[in-house]
C-alpha cells in the first residue's frame, strides 16, 4: 500500500477544510447545512473586484459608496489572511452567499459603472501655487485647499492566482484608498490613519513606487491639517524613492515619475517657504522647475506655475533686486497662463489663479515703491474678484479676494498720503471681513492701518480704538513678542501721549522696546523704499501691462471706477 507524500496529505487537509460545511443546531435537534466555506482564492478574487468597484464609485464622487466596497473588500482580506493561519472565527461574519455567485455579481456592477463612467473626463491636476505670506492666512481659515489636490484612487494591482502578493499589495491598495475618501471629505487625521496603514502591510524595498504614493498622500493630509514637521519628514522619504527611481530607471515604465518627483519636491518648497526658510524653498523651487520644463516644457502650465513660486521665494530672499527678477517671473508666468485660458475652455488655470497672480503682481510692485503699477493690478484684481463673486455667490474664497483687493488699495492711497480715500477703503475690506465671518489675524493689519489714518487726520480717539482693538486681535493669533505687537505698543504709546495719558504712554513705549530687544526689528516701512525706475520707465511699464490684458479680451478700466 502506497503511503501518501506530505504535499498530498496537506492538499488533502486543505480541501476537507475549504469543503467543510458550516451548520447550526435548528430548534428540533437537527444539523442543517449552510454553505461551503470560500476558498483564500475567492475571498481574495472577489475582495479585489470590490476594490475596483469602489474605485469606480470613487471617481464618481460617490464617496460613501467607495467606502463601503473599500471596507468589504478589506474585511474579506481580513478573513483570508485568518484562514490562512488556520483561523475560522472571521468565517462567522460572512455575508449568507455563494462566493462564486457574489464575484460575478461584483463584477457585473463593476463593467455597469465602467461603461456608465466612459464619457467622464479625468479630473486635471490643479496648479500649485504657492501663496504670499498674507495669502497663507487667508488660505488655513477658508479651507482653500484645492491646490492641494487628493490623488486618484488605485485598482487592484494583482492576478488573481498571485495569492500572496495579493494579501500584501490589495490590502495596501484598499486601505490606501480608504485614506483617499477621508482625504477628499477632509478627515485628515483619518487620511493619515488608513495611509499609515497601508505603508505597514508592505515591504517598502519590494514596493517603492507605492510606497512613495503612500507618503506624498500622507504627506499633503498632514499639511492641510497643520503638521508641516511630519509632513516634511513624508516628504523627504517619498522624494529619495523617487530621486532612486528616476537615477536608475527602475520606475521608468511606471507613468510620471518624474513629475510625480517635482510634485512632491514643490510641496516640500511651500512647507519650507511658510516656514521662511526662503533660501532652502528656493533651491527646491529651481529643482521643480528644472524637471518640469524637462518633460513638460517652457509653456506648460504647470512649469509656469513652478515659476511663479519661485518668484514668491525670490521675493522674500533678498532687496529690490530680488524682487524685480521675481516681477519678471511672475509676468512670464502670467502670459502662460492667460495663453491656456484663451486657447482652451476647459484650462486647469481657474479665475482664481488669474486673481491670485495680478494680486501678487500688484503687491511685487508695491515694494518697490512702484505705485501707479500697483494701483492698476490692484484695480484688476478686484474688478475680476467682484465680477466672479457675483457669478458664484456661494464661493466664500471671492469674497476673501476681494477683501485683500480693497485692503491693498488703501494701503496704496494710504502711501500717496489720500487720507479720506485710504479710510474708505480700509472700512469697505473690514466690511467685507465681517461678511465672510472668519477672525484670523490679517484684521489686526487692517484695523491697525485704519489707526494709523485717523492718527494722521488727527481723531486721536479713532486713532487708540483701532489701534487697542488691533493689539486684541493679535493677542489672540500673534506671539506677544512678533514685531508688530512691538509696533503697535509704540504706536499707541504715542497717541497716549498726545492725549495726555502719560503714565499708560510710557508703559506701552517700554513695553514695546522690550520686545524690540528681545527679537528682530519691524518689518521694513513699505513708504521708506525708493523706486528704482524712473517715471518713463513706470509709464511704458504700465502700458504694456495694460496692453496684455486687453490682448486677451480683458477690459482694463481707469482705477475710479473699480473703487
Amino acid at each position: 500500500m502506497d503511503t501518501p507524500n506530505r504535499n498530498e496529505e496537506r492538499s488533502t487537509v486543505i480541501t476537507q477544510s475549504t469543503e467543510m460545511m458550516m451548520s447550526h443546531i435548528n430548534d428540533y435537534g437537527r444539523v442543517t447545512p449552510l454553505r461551503l466555506l470560500p476558498s483564500k482564492k475567492e475571498l481574495y478574487r472577489l475582495a479585489s473586484e470590490l476594490n475596483d468597484v469602489g474605485v469606480e464609485y470613487h471617481r464618481a464622487g460617490t464617496y460613501h459608496k467607495a467606502l463601503l466596497e473599500y471596507q468589504e473588500a478589506a474585511n474579506l482580506r481580513m478573513v483570508a489572511s485568518q484562514i490562512a493561519n488556520g483561523d475560522m472565527t472571521g468565517l462567522a461574519n460572512l455575508p449568507m452567499t455563494n462566493m462564486i455567485e457574489k464575484y460575478e455579481t461584483v463584477k457585473a456592477q463593476k463593467e455597469e459603472l465602467i461603461l456608465k463612467s466612459a464619457d467622464r473626463q479625468p479630473k486635471d491636476q490643479p496648479l500649485d501655487l504657492y501663496r504670499t505670506l498674507h495669502q497663507q492666512a487667508r488660505s488655513r481659515t477658508t479651507s482653500d485647499n484645492n491646490n492641494i489636490p487628493v490623488e486618484e484612487p488605485i485598482c487592484s494591482a494583482t492576478q488573481v492566482n498571485e495569492e500572496e502578493m495579493s494579501l500584501e499589495v490589495d490590502t495596501a491598495v484598499t486601505l490606501y484608498n480608504m485614506g483617499l475618501v477621508h482625504q477628499e471629505n477632509n478627515r485628515m487625521m483619518m487620511a493619515t490613519q488608513f495611509f499609515s496603514l497601508a505603508q505597514q502591510s508592505i515591504p517598502q524595498t519590494s514596493y517603492p513606487f507605492l510606497t512613495a504614493l503612500i507618503r506624498y498622500s500622507s504627506a499633503k493630509a498632514l499639511y492641510i491639517d497643520g503638521d508641516l514637521t511630519r509632513a516634511a519628514h513624508n516628504l523627504s522619504k517619498a522624494t529619495q524613492i523617487y530621486w532612486a527611481a528616476v537615477a536608475t530607471k527602475t520606475l521608468h515604465g511606471e507613468e510620471g515619475v518624474e513629475l510625480n518627483l517635482a510634485s512632491a519636491i514643490s510641496l516640500m518648497g511651500r512647507i519650507h517657504f511658510e516656514m521662511k526658510d526662503y533660501d532652502e524653498a528656493a533651491k527646491l523651487c529651481q529643482q521643480v522647475l528644472q524637471i518640469r520644463c524637462a518633460v513638460l516644457g517652457e509653456d506648460d502650465v504647470h512649469t509656469a506655475a513652478a515659476s511663479y513660486n519661485l518668484a514668491l521665494v525670490l521675493a522674500e530672499t533678498g532687496g529690490s533686486s530680488f524682487i524685480q527678477e521675481a516681477i519678471q517671473l511672475v509676468r512670464l508666468s502670467f502670459q502662460v497662463f492667460l495663453d491656456d485660458r484663451k486657447e482652451s475652455p476647459s484650462s486647469v488655470v481657474s479665475r482664481s489663479n488669474i486673481i491670485q497672480v495680478v494680486q501678487t503682481l500688484g503687491g511685487l510692485f508695491m515694494r518697490i515703491g512702484r505705485l501707479t503699477l500697483s494701483m492698476h493690478c490692484v484695480t484688476k484684481s478686484l474688478q475680476l474678484a467682484r465680477k466672479a463673486a457675483s457669478e458664484d455667490p456661494t464661493d466664500k474664497f471671492y469674497l476673501v479676494d476681494i477683501a485683500d483687493s480693497l485692503f491693498a488699495f488703501g494701503k496704496i492711497l494710504h502711501m500717496q498720503g489720500q487720507w479720506q480715500s485710504a479710510l474708505k477703503h480700509y472700512h469697505e475690506a473690514l466690511q467685507v471681513e465681517r461678511v465672510i465671518g472668519e477672525e484670523h489675524k490679517e484684521i489686526a493689519l487692517v484695523l491697525c492701518c485704519l489707526g494709523q489714518v485717523y492718527y494722521r487726520l488727527g481723531d486721536l480717539d479713532s486713532a487708540f480704538e483701532y489701534h487697542e482693538r488691533a493689539l486684541h486681535f493679535s493677542r489672540r493669533f500673534l506671539d506677544d513678542q512678533c514685531p508688530f505687537m512691538a509696533g503697535l505698543q509704540h504706536n499707541i504709546g504715542n497717541i497716549q501721549n498726545e492725549r495726555g495719558n502719560t503714565e499708560d504712554a510710557i508703559a506701552r513705549l517700554a513695553d514695546s522696546e522690550r520686545i524690540r530687544a528681545r527679537g528682530s526689528q519691524a518689518h521694513n516701512d513699505a513708504n521708506s523704499v525708493i523706486s528704482l525706475m524712473s517715471p518713463s520707465d513706470t509709464e511704458q511699464t504700465l502700458h504694456g501691462m495694460i496692453d496684455l490684458f486687453q490682448s486677451y479680451g480683458i477690459d482694463f478700466y481707469p482705477a475710479a471706477g473699480a473703487a
